[in-house]
């Protein structure tokens, strides 16, 4: 099908009416000569005048032709892919099944509201169905069938996923091809449901909206997670009640606790049951909302010892009395939130001994060094390689590690460094008490009794953060990013040589937060949200088997085979009641619409870049004036 990119253009065909007036005006007529007697005329070559009037026709013909093309090559033609109009107007209805209408008796009005739209839908409209929520399914194809189309809604059921309009929209309006007609959408306006994926809707598809009402109140459980040896799950109450909550907690099937919340109105509050140690499986945190969205009503969690953090402690000799205190930390979590823990030697890391625990063969996630003896080459590459491949590092800038030798093996990977400087007694406190390794101490707390003698001064490079400091304000722990990892540098030992943190009680949960939080950027994801897992397993919250992702080559290790527990969770912005307005809905569709008429504009110009007919355009009306030039002289 033909389409112009700039068709005011066409506009200048207009002209043509000049050569055909000029034609009309200056055309010759032979005068009639009456003679008595045409014998005495003499005999001479006349031009037939029907040849003569047929060339001018032809000359015209040409003029006008020039005029044509040029006006038709700046109007920008270009062949466009799209079949042609069908004619039949459709009605398409557009449902909400995400976890908002899943309160009770809402799915049934979205359900009784899509029928009634279908059956009342002009006689000559073909009708069809889309039930939408994180994704969108066409359950009724456009058709004549109104009886099937009726029957799939009368199928449908309230899921857990997350709302999102614009990736339904743009669904939806692929249906009707290049068909005039009109999307319905029925849904409780759930104001987190303008989504930032890119979509649009062409201007001659009219969309409505119909609201579905709300529940008046939701209690949601927005989060479940494993901290430390505890299962802590949040409660949030969308409501302007206050009240009580009982917090149910299950693992592996079992109950194993059930913990009262007081709820203020809008307010939220954690519920906390201490784990067994050893524990793993699947865990839940449930409650019992009858007013609320059903699906926000349980929360899931993996607990899974097995897959601790595996941390792996490089010293000068391998003795253990070297990385003793650091043992020691590590060695208080145990079960779920714990550690696997192992040290050796710089000689052991440089031949392949990487391995921690006696039978288990996964690659470590986080590398502390407390040593650099024996670190040859073959183990500088290693420990770079681990850095890159996004596993984390923790340096001690004690009396065992050499800067220069860090420095050589992490050369284009980590840029902190550091230099020895004389004894003086120093104290620290956090720069950014928010950040994850300080989380727990809430400020300076205990950290500020901790007395350093000794410790390194550390030259930050650009773009790294400074999360401690040193009474007189240099650097005491920095964080370098790199590409997929992080790395810590604490400037001094941990060991009792340099200061006695580790005989405080500060220094435990300081080890487990730095260490989880080094451990965090290359564990395996156990948690998912509805529709982000791919395959039918991620349509529904709970937890399901998934399988382990081998690690890359040149990460080190072989690492665990087979699958591997994750769960999957409703959208926590889902339970959030807070509505929009039809007319803020309306508004977000005549983007759509905007963006649609954006889109269809490059596409047009690409098309038309690529296809270049003004170009033939142009060179007709070239060869057209030519021809009329030549005509003209011999007229002439």
């Amino acid at each position: 099908m033909l389409s112009f990119l700039s068709p005011l253009f066409l506009a200048g065909a207009a002209a043509i009416a000049i050569p055909i007036a000029i034609h009309l005006f200056y055309r010759n007529t032979e005068p009639v000569i009456r003679f008595s007697a045409m014998r005495f005329l003499r005999r001479a070559p006349v031009e037939q005048s029907q040849r003569r009037r047929l060339r001018e026709m032809i000359l015209l013909a040409l003029r006008v032709a020039a005029l044509l093309l040029l006006a038709f090559a700046f109007a920008r033609p270009y062949l466009t892919e799209s079949a042609a109009a069908l004619s039949a107007p459709a009605t398409m209805v557009m449902i909400d099944t995400s976890a908002s209408v899943s309160a009770p008796a809402t799915f049934a009005r979205v359900r009784a509201r899509a029928a009634e739209i279908i059956r009342t839908a002009p006689a000559a409209d073909a009708v069809g169905a889309v039930a939408f929520a994180h994704g969108a399914d066409v359950i009724a194809p456009l058709s004549s069938d109104r009886a099937g189309t009726l029957a799939a809604i009368g199928q449908l059921e309230p899921g857990a996923g997350a709302t999102r309009y614009r990736a339904a929209l743009r669904r939806t309006a692929e249906q009707f091809g290049e068909r005039p007609g009109r999307i319905v959408v029925i849904t409780d306006l759930q104001q987190s449901g303008w989504d930032a994926e890119e979509g649009g809707v062409p201007e001659r598809i009219a969309v409505d909206v119909e609201d579905a009402g709300a529940a008046p109140a939701n209690l949601a459980l927005t989060s479940l997670r494993v901290d430390g040896m505890d299962a802590v799950a949040s409660v949030q109450n969308f409501s302007g009640r206050a009240g009580i909550e009982q917090v149910v907690f299950t693992l592996a099937g079992t109950r194993i606790g059930a913990v009262p919340v007081s709820l203020s109105p809008g307010g939220a509050a954690e519920a906390r049951v201490t784990l067994t140690a050893g524990a793993s499986g699947a865990l839940s945190a449930s409650i019992v909302d009858r007013e609320g969205y059903a699906a926000d009503n349980v929360r899931y969690a993996v607990v899974s010892a097995s897959d601790a953090p595996a941390v792996l402690a490089v010293t000068a000799s391998g003795h253990p009395s070297e990385a003793l205190y650091l043992e020691r930390a590590v060695s208080v979590a145990e079960g779920a939130g714990g550690f696997r823990f192992r040290a050796i030697s710089g000689r052991e890391f440089s031949d392949g001994a990487d391995a921690v625990g006696a039978t288990h063969a996964s690659p470590a996630s986080v590398i502390v060094i407390l040593g650099t003896r024996g670190l040859e080459q073959r183990g500088r590459e290693r420990l770079a390689a681990f850095v890159r491949a996004g596993g984390g590092l923790l340096v001690t800038a004690g009396p065992d590690v050499d800067p220069a030798v860090l420095k050589e093996a992490l050369d284009g990977v980590v840029r902190t460094s550091w230099r020895r400087r004389d004894a003086q007694a120093l104290s620290f406190a956090p720069d950014d008490s928010r950040h994850p390794v300080f989380r727990l101490f809430g400020g300076v707390g205990t950290l500020g009794n901790i007395s350093f003698s000794r410790a390194a001064l550390v030259d930050v490079p650009e773009g790294a953060d400074v999360i401690a400091r040193y009474s007189d304000g240099s650097a005491a722990l920095v964080e370098e990013r790199t590409d997929r990892g992080r790395t810590l540098v604490f400037a001094s030992d941990v060991n009792n040589g340099w200061n006695d943190f580790p005989l405080q009680l500060a220094f435990v949960p300081f080890v487990h937060e730095t260490l989880r939080y080094l451990a965090s950027a290359r564990a395996a994801q156990t948690e998912y949200l509805v529709g982000d897992l791919a395959g039918p397993q991620g349509t529904r919250p709970g937890v399901v088997s998934v399988a382990r992702t081998p690690p890359k080559p040149g990460e080190g290790g072989s690492g665990p085979r087979g699958e591997r527990l994750v769960a999957v969770n409703v959208d926590p912005r889902e339970s959030d009641p807070a509505r929009m307005t039809a007319e803020e809905f309306k508004a977000g569709v005549a983007r759509l619409k905007a963006a649609a008429a954006r889109q269809e504009g490059v596409a047009a110009r690409e098309d038309e870049d690529r296809q270049r007919l003004w170009q033939y355009a142009l060179l007709l009306m070239v060869v057209s004036l030519a021809a009329e030039g030549i005509l003209g002289r011999r007229l002439g």
